[in-house]
Parts: structure tokens; C-alpha cells; sequence
């Protein structure tokens, strides 16, 4: 008897998962996520003290005033982040905020001074008098967390 050209061959099941398009899938999120996480490092680097205190309620974002160990100064506020400022610059901008604040009845502006702990005390002083100049009333100091204390026995 002649064989049937419509007869399908009875073949064994593959049961084996085909993990080449997971890989596939891994390997862009892979790429993406080496590509972005240098992105998401943002701000000025600064060594904060590290202190227990009391956070600050508030209503609106503060503008953050970092003061590196070399003396450079960087602000942040609404949409620009660590933006490099002189010191007639950072008084303009600020009063200009401020009067911005003063103009829609909003509460006033918020400083928070983000300063290297490692800066002297002179340079902190003279940002906050600065601070002063262009009309700020609201001046906090940024710190990190505090170090655990070792327990004693």
C-alpha cells in the first residue's frame, strides 16, 4: 500500500520554554537603565553634617542654596536645578522670587542652604547675610542623616 502525502507525522512536544526573546527583552532594559541612571543623579555634590533635627512644614517648594567647600555657589528653584550664581546674581534672582511671593499674596520664599560641612563658618555667614540682602526671612540649614550610634553592652 502507498503511503499518504496528507498524513500527518506524529512528532514529540516541545516542552522546553524559548527564553531567547526574554533575553532579548533584558538586554534593552539593560541598555536603558545604564543610560538613565547617570541621569538621576542630580545636585551639587556636598558633604551635609549629619544631625538629628525637626523637618519643616511647608506648603511650597524652598529654593536650595548650595555653597560648595571651593566657594562656589548654586541655586535651585522651580524648574532650574543648580544653576552656577554669583553673589549679585543670587541676590537678583531672589528678589525677584521674592517679589513674585509678595505680589500673589503666597507665603514668603523659603532658602534652604545646602552646605559642605567641611566650608568655614565665615562663608557660611556671609550666603546667609547675603540671603539678608535680598530680602529672605525664611533660611534653613540642609543637613544628613545622623550616623547611628554605637550601642553599648
Amino acid at each position: 500500500m502507498k503511503p499518504n502525502p496528507y498524513r500527518r507525522e506524529k512528532k514529540s512536544l516541545n516542552a522546553e520554554m524559548n527564553v531567547v526573546p526574554y533575553i532579548d527583552v533584558m538586554l534593552v532594559l539593560l541598555v536603558i537603565f545604564m543610560v538613565t541612571a547617570p541621569m538621576l543623579i542630580t545636585g551639587v555634590d556636598v558633604d551635609l553634617p549629619k544631625e538629628q533635627t525637626n523637618t519643616m512644614n511647608q506648603n511650597q517648594l524652598p529654593v536650595i542654596v548650595s555653597l560648595t567647600d571651593k566657594g562656589e555657589t548654586f541655586i535651585s528653584y522651580e524648574d532650574n536645578v543648580d544653576v552656577p550664581v554669583t553673589e549679585p546674581e543670587l541676590i537678583n534672582t531672589l528678589s525677584n522670587l521674592q517679589s513674585q511671593s509678595n505680589s500673589t499674596g503666597s507665603e514668603p520664599v523659603q532658602v534652604m542652604i545646602n552646605a559642605d560641612q567641611n566650608n568655614q563658618y565665615g562663608a557660611i555667614m556671609t550666603l546667609m547675610a547675603t540671603l539678608q540682602q535680598a530680602g529672605i526671612e525664611k533660611v534653613g540649614l540642609l543637613t544628613g542623616a545622623p550616623l547611628p550610634t554605637p550601642s553599648r553592652p
